[in-house]
């Protein structure tokens, strides 16, 4: 009995010694870096509104929830994984579901990125996160070019995306419009309110403070010391509260203060010119042709 203990005492001290060099070693390194997704396309992001959304001028005040979806926590070789990584998509239908917001009627901006590997070493992870933090900036020039329309915007960063998070709230717009129309950072459960003030710099007159609590909870697997020492492991959510009904009701408050404050924007001519049908009258040439140029979308 006593060497069956010992033996089971020296593989269980083998094992933490090895088990991050056996992990990587298992998962290998990829073979190529992936390029910079193009937010122009769906299948980069993990969630975007099928039908576009009315813009800023028409009421109720339109205001969108712009997620940032935990890393890959999935087995994954070394390097960048893709952002139209089926492991990302389900770290983040995971998040969803377990926070109550899959299947809530809001209107959900969700970017791809490319997401270290849990597998990536301490120092890989740090070089591996200035790309995605490069890729969620992209994304959100995308968003405010094309997809925001002058609506409002409220931010909800999953758990393990502090890095980014932070560098995605510095590349906001500073324009005091935008400000007004900003609804701040839905923040997971322990995170301070003054820390992050200072990042924000400044949301919509609507709220004392530009920091929610969410009340996410994300917990490590048990026995997680047994577990190869990955930079992100992976997660289950609890919810200390109603995190649907607490992110809706913020992003109402929004809505109801840009009404009865902020000054609607003119409707911009190219949202409802595609609507309207315009008869050309064919030219007749001189020699009685009709001329088909428009048919030719001359």
């Amino acid at each position: 009995m006593r060497r069956i203990l010992i033996a089971v005492f020296v593989i269980l001290v083998a094992w933490i010694a090895l088990k991050d060099w056996a992990y990587s070693a298992i998962l290998g390194e990829a073979d190529i870096t992936p390029e910079a997704p193009d937010y122009f396309y769906d299948d980069v992001w993990l969630e975007r509104p099928e039908e576009q959304p009315p813009g800023g001028w028409k009421e109720p005040w339109g205001v969108d929830l712009l997620v940032i979806a935990p890393p890959v926590s999935s087995p994954a070789r070394k390097g960048l994984v893709p952002a139209g990584s089926e492991l990302l998509e389900q770290d983040y239908t995971r998040f969803m579901e377990a926070t109550g917001l899959a299947g809530a009627e809001m209107t959900i901006y969700a970017p791809g990125y490319r997401s270290p590997s849990p597998g990536a070493s301490e120092n890989a992870r740090k070089k591996q996160l200035l790309q995605s933090q490069t890729d969620l900036k992209a994304a959100l020039k995308r968003y405010m070019s094309a997809d925001n329309r002058v609506r409002g915007l409220v931010i909800l960063a999953a758990p393990d995306t502090q890095p980014l998070a932070e560098s995605l709230l510095k590349a906001l717009p500073e324009d005091a419009d935008f400000r007004d129309r900003f609804g701040g950072v839905v923040l997971s459960a322990g995170e301070s309110a003054e820390e992050w003030e200072p990042v924000i710099q400044s949301c919509s007159p609507a709220f004392e403070s530009c920091v929610m609590e969410s009340g996410i909870v994300g917990t490590p697997q048990a026995l997680a010391w047994l577990l190869p020492s990955q930079p992100y492991k992976k997660r289950t959510y609890r919810i200390d509260g109603d995190a649907t009904k607490a992110i809706e009701t913020r992003m109402e408050s929004l809505s109801n203060w840009l009404d009865l404050n902020a000054t609607k924007p003119a409707e911009p001519f190219d949202s409802w010119a595609a609507d309207e049908v315009v008869d050309v009258v064919p030219i007749i040439r001189p020699n009685g042709e009709e001329d088909i140029s428009g048919e030719r979308g001359d």
